[in-house]
């Protein structure tokens, strides 16, 4: 973009008081696009799965010792901190800073899953694995790394939960954070660098959490942790469910509409229901949220993101072997003629002027 064209969207975001003070120093180094950022993240883990082979290798005692496991394990991430700071402009250099890293966590977070092995409670190695991960957006200046970082350390905090058998917490917690950070991503300012890619990496975590909710035993199951998974089964689609309606109030409120305005309580009544058709299957609501969030924010790689999860989730609950065929055409059934009819409503009586007359 031209220097005259910045100061023109400048001056316009003033206007619109989305922006105060003086411009940002102008640059035209140009970015890297994100599908090359994911590629190299790919290529950090396969370069990290190999540092570790090498370590495994020639230092044998680090992996045996869990002092020295996470000893080594820190100072890798000293090391990365120190060589992300020293290359930001260099994403080769970056990614071997991000291999570091990914070497450096996974030794640090191999002794602490060792040293609460035999721990009453098997939740600490999680919420342990959780904090790190938040240290490290914020000490780690690299956006992979914070994406990353955001995804593993919101996947901790949900088994942690898991495990003490209040999943429902982190599904609320991080709807929340999810409709927080993208709904204020135009006021983010200079907290931009880190807000976006903490956003990326917690809505992929979402996304599976919602997805992890068609069985009665998640991923972390793997890892021995059980709990009473139906007690509270209610209560993460509630929750989701409340960030959805309360993301479309937000979003209604921005463009005009008024809480007492008819078109308004129409729209807030069709979210409603849409939430009442998707209840039992509440990946279906966290794909909507995540659309709904990306087609405000002109995200295309958002709304590619809820397209897929949805897609994913619809076929992945018509298959799921432990509900019945029947119960499973019902509830598609019953959401797909909601969503039809919420549509034929907002077309016909919200937003008359968007309807295209065959």
């Amino acid at each position: 973009m031209s220097r005259s064209r910045t100061d023109a969207l400048w001056s316009r975001l003033q206007a619109a008081g989305l922006a105060t003070g003086n411009m940002p120093a102008w640059t035209q180094e140009p970015r890297t696009p994100w599908y090359v950022r994911v590629m190299l993240a790919v290529a950090g883990l396969i370069a990290a799965a190999c540092l570790l082979g090498f370590v495994a290798a020639g230092l044998q005692f680090v992996f045996e010792s869990t002092t020295a496991s996470i000893t080594t394990g820190g100072l890798l991430l000293l090391a990365a901190s120190i060589l992300f700071r020293a290359v930001r402009q260099n994403d080769f250099s970056a990614m071997f800073a991000l291999t570091v890293s990914l070497a450096g966590q996974f030794l640090v977070l191999s002794g602490l899953f060792t040293l609460f092995d035999d721990h009453p409670v098997t939740a600490w190695p999680f919420w342990w694995t959780a904090a790190l991960q938040v240290a490290l957006v914020a000490v780690m200046p690299n956006t992979i790394h914070r994406s990353l970082s955001a995804y593993v350390g919101a996947m901790a905090f949900a088994y942690a939960s898991f495990a003490i058998g209040v999943h429902f917490i982190a599904t609320g917690v991080i709807a929340a954070l999810v409709a927080a950070l993208w709904l204020g991503e135009a006021r983010s300012g200079h907290r931009h660098g880190v807000a976006a890619p903490v956003a990326y990496g917690l809505t992929a975590s979402f996304i599976q959490i919602a997805g992890e909710s068609l069985f009665a035993h998640p991923l972390v199951s793997v890892f021995g942790v059980r709990a009473d998974v139906d007690l509270w089964r209610w209560a993460g689609p509630t929750l989701i469910a409340a960030a959805l309606i309360v993301t479309a109030a937000v979003l209604l409120t921005r463009a005009g509409w008024t809480p007492s305005a008819r078109r308004t309580q129409l729209a807030l009544g069709a979210v409603l229901l849409t939430c009442v058709a998707s209840f039992r299957a509440p990946g279906i609501m966290a794909g909507l949220l995540v659309m709904l969030l990306g087609f405000s924010n002109g995200n295309r790689v958002l709304v590619g993101l809820a397209i897929a999860s949805l897609a994913i989730y619809v076929s992945g609950y018509y298959y799921l072997l432990e509900v019945s065929l029947l119960h499973k055409s019902g509830v598609l059934l019953a959401t797909g003629g909601m969503l039809l009819g919420i549509r034929w409503l907002l077309l016909r009586h919200v937003l008359p002027q968007e309807r295209v007359d065959a």
